[in-house]
């Protein structure tokens, strides 16, 4: 029996210098306890990805974002999930965002990321920077 893949959103949202990103300190799943990642979580059933990562941006950080302020990044995946990674500049104020739900969400200096980040961050948030700052990257694939 084919099981269905796993289907997750990830956001890396910026500030209007792209001296910020707002990440999360997650409690759960298991895994990824006392880390920190980027804003997501799972797609629901007949949900799009980018209505995915509207939704968990608000359930996460109470931002309010639109689905065109996000920018598709592209995709990570293995056999059994697949990450679609989006990324924005919020020009709001930086209060804006609340720690929502029992994780606490936290603006970070991109050039001075915490280190317990998600290992892939170290890559993924200077490749997010490109790609909004000079377009440069068209979109990323990488398989685990």
């Amino acid at each position: 029996m084919l099981m269905s893949m796993k289907k997750y959103v990830l956001a890396f949202i910026f500030d209007a210098s792209l001296e910020k990103v707002l990440l999360i300190h997650k409690s759960r799943p298991e895994w990824q306890k006392g880390k920190i990642n980027g804003i997501g979580g799972k797609v629901e059933d007949a949900e799009s990805e980018i209505a995915a990562i509207v939704r968990e941006t608000k359930e996460e950080t109470d931002l309010i974002i639109g689905e065109e302020k996000f920018v598709h990044l592209g995709k990570m995946s293995s056999e059994e999930w697949i990450v679609e990674i989006f990324i924005c500049i919020y020009q709001g104020s930086m209060a804006d965002a609340k720690s929502i739900e029992d994780q606490h969400v936290e603006w970070f200096s991109v050039n001075n990321l915490p280190v317990n980040v998600l290992d892939n961050l170290r890559w993924l948030i200077p490749l997010s920077l490109t790609k909004l700052s000079n377009n440069q990257v068209k979109k990323i694939e990488v398989t685990y």
